[in-house]
């Protein structure tokens, strides 16, 4: 087992991933040296890892071989066993990503019709005056600003506690719990409620949560509205109101999924451009490429690190036998990078087609949320690149320390409409 920062052991630890250049070197070399690689972490349960595109697409395709809900996601052993002692799980939350065949089709289905592109044409209109709205913010900062902190952040999370039926002001409750959830080791993301334990940070912001989203369930069962809010808070699974665990779980995944990734790729979106400085004149030029631009943003940032996936039965992948009950860790930020799938894959380009990237997922976990995502993307830049003149990095950027979902934390940039 390798040491060094080029081993597979490195993919567990948060740290990792506030160095992007480290993460595409490490996965740059297990997907040429070592395709399934083994992972023995030091207070993790030991996993293998896949860090091929055909190999993580063919896992997806195979939901009955390979369990998305038995371990979903890297999680320390001793949260693990907070989890399980508290909701029997060691997974703890149960949102979709953590569902198995009829189970997770049943709880997809309360809001797929919400999430189709034809009930989100619905509300462009909306999402296209937030977008101006989080343009004009940046423009009446003067000229300067923290790109990933003061408005990629925002503007997705607004859209989403919009959809959901969030008031304004609790959004910035909302992104301080999620950022607790998803980023727990990052020092100035995931703080702790005072007084918790170490490992306790995830139980505390799960419980945060759930006394927020219980207040929202009473409220939109005695009075309905046209949000996501009403439809989870009366969503039925299989003729009956779904658990209030699932239910918890669901508002976590949309209002936490639906902006911080989304926040990642509009900022990592900015960093790509201006890296590629002629790809951002491209698609300055040509407008009609922000449906191209909006996948290459997400391919190129790819903010789910990974899912895990368990086998029903003993497989075998590169001439080694896994057995059943193990569990393999999908790198799919790896497969958005591979070099047998994408012509210069370390390169942003606004006009990539095709784009088979697993950024968004694929099989029956495909992201519910892409088409919202895109949404999002487009109509930030078709508001923001007509008006702006120039725009230029202000100081070095810096990452969120999470080998689970992490994107940018800061660019500061400088800039004139």
């Amino acid at each position: 087992m390798m040491n060094d920062v080029l081993s597979a052991d490195a993919l567990a630890s948060p740290k990792t991933f506030g160095d992007p250049d480290r993460v595409r070197a490490l996965y740059a070399r297990l997907r040429r040296e070592e395709p399934l690689a083994r992972a023995e972490p030091q207070g993790y349960r030991p996993f293998w890892v896949l860090t091929r595109h055909a190999d993580i697409q063919a896992v997806e395709r195979d939901p009955e071989t390979y369990a998305a809900g038995t371990r979903t996601v890297l999680i320390p052993e001793k949260v693990e066993a907070i989890y399980r002692a508290k909701y029997g799980d060691p997974n703890g939350p149960k949102p979709l990503t953590h569902m198995d065949g009829l189970h997770h089709h049943q709880h997809r289905a309360v809001t797929l019709e919400w999430f189709s592109r034809k009930n989100l044409g619905e509300f462009e209109a909306l999402i296209a005056g937030i977008a101006k709205e989080f343009v004009d913010r940046m423009e009446d900062m003067g000229g300067s600003c923290d790109f990933a902190a003061d408005i990629a952040y925002w503007y997705p999370l607004r859209v989403v506690m919009t959809l959901l039926g969030v008031p304004k002001e609790d959004e910035p409750e909302v992104l301080r719990m999620t950022q607790r959830l998803f980023s727990p080791a990052d020092k100035q993301l995931g703080n702790r409620r005072e007084g918790s334990a170490e490992g306790q940070g995830t139980r505390d912001v799960l419980d945060d949560f759930r006394s927020y989203f219980d207040v929202l369930t009473e409220d939109r069962r005695a009075k309905p509205r046209n949000d996501i809010a009403t439809t989870l808070a009366n969503g039925q699974v299989g003729g009956c109101p779904m658990a209030g665990h699932e239910r918890l779980s669901y508002y976590v995944i949309v209002a936490t999924a639906g902006h911080d990734t989304t926040a990642a790729s509009i900022g990592g979106g900015m960093q790509g451009l201006l890296e590629f400085p002629d790809e951002m004149e491209k698609l300055r030029g040509n407008l009609g490429l922000l449906g191209t631009a909006a996948e290459e943003f997400v391919r190129w940032t790819a903010p789910v690190k990974h899912f895990m996936r368990t086998p029903r039965k003993p497989v075998e992948w590169h001439g080694t036998t896994i057995p059943a009950g193990d569990t393999i860790m999908l790198a799919f930020a790896s497969a958005c990078r591979d070099e047998a799938v994408f012509e210069e894959p370390d390169r942003l380009r606004v006009d990539r087609s095709p784009n088979p990237h697993l950024a968004f997922g694929i099989g029956p976990h495909f992201c519910l949320g892409k088409y919202l995502a895109k949404m999002e993307i487009e109509a930030f830049y078709r508001e923001l690149l007509p008006r702006l003149k120039h725009i230029e990095p202000a100081g070095s950027p810096s990452f969120v320390e999470s080998a689970f979902v992490s994107g940018l934390k800061t660019l500061p940039v400088s800039y004139r409409f």
